[in-house]
């Protein structure tokens, strides 16, 4: 539970997220301090004003939305347990594609990915934090162009 300020920086939401009910409480209204530091401090490269903008309005935009982003933590329980009965009926037989950024988990994506599916391609895009998205676009789209160009190409 404790560790170096950088880890604790960046992962302490996690806990928080989790919260069944105080969390919501100290960050409705708030939600431009609570997840424009999010954004921030699990990027390696500033994510533009305008995405961030939007991500924050549309969390402020209606109670739902924000409770919605913390049950998704609050759920991990009964995710960890439905993973565990799933990964019983053997490993996933698509493909699958593992993008991390070189600063946030990068090789974690794929290795995870492997320990449940048979067929697992493993990007980490360099120069880049968390948002994979945000901070590198055009290499997300071209990963993701690459990998779907198979279905794509059969109809």
């Amino acid at each position: 539970m404790l560790g170096p300020e950088w880890l604790n920086d960046r992962v302490w939401h996690i806990g928080f997220n989790r919260l069944a009910e105080v969390n919501e409480q100290l960050v409705r209204g708030r939600e431009d301090i609570y997840f424009g530091f999010e954004f921030d401090i699990n990027a390696l490269k500033k994510l533009p004003d305008y995405a961030v903008r939007y991500y924050i309005r549309t969390l402020a935009a209606h109670r739902d939305a924000l409770r919605g982003s913390f049950n998704f933590y609050r759920a991990l329980d009964t995710t960890l347990a439905q993973n565990v009965e799933r990964q019983k009926a053997g490993l996933l037989t698509m493909p699958i594609l593992a993008i991390g950024g070189a600063a946030s988990v990068g090789e974690g994506v794929g290795e995870t990915m492997n320990t449940v599916a048979h067929n697992v391609q493993s990007l980490v895009i360099p120069d880049c934090g968390h948002w994979v998205a945000e901070e590198a676009p055009e290499e997300m789209l071209a990963a993701l162009t690459t990998f779907l160009a198979p279905d794509r190409d059969r109809g």
